[in-house]
């Protein structure tokens, strides 16, 4: 949660965007299974969180399945 207080949640969105490497996307991706369960709603409202959702959501699927 202290994540989100200090304001990282636009470093992941970056690296989670298109054209980044797939060892970013995979490490955001896990960041946000973890804050999810506690800070949904932060992740949600974070600008650029769920632009291109489907491809954010299939890549946090995808890396969460995964693990």
């Amino acid at each position: 949660m202290k994540i989100v207080e200090v304001g990282a949640l636009p470093l992941y969105v970056k690296l989670l965007s298109p054209g980044r490497d797939e060892a970013e996307h995979r490490e955001a991706a896990h960041g946000l299974c973890l804050l999810a369960s506690k800070c949904k709603d932060s992740i949600v409202t974070e600008p650029g969180c769920l632009d291109g959702r489907y491809f954010f959501i299939q890549t946090i699927v995808s890396y969460c399945k995964d693990t």
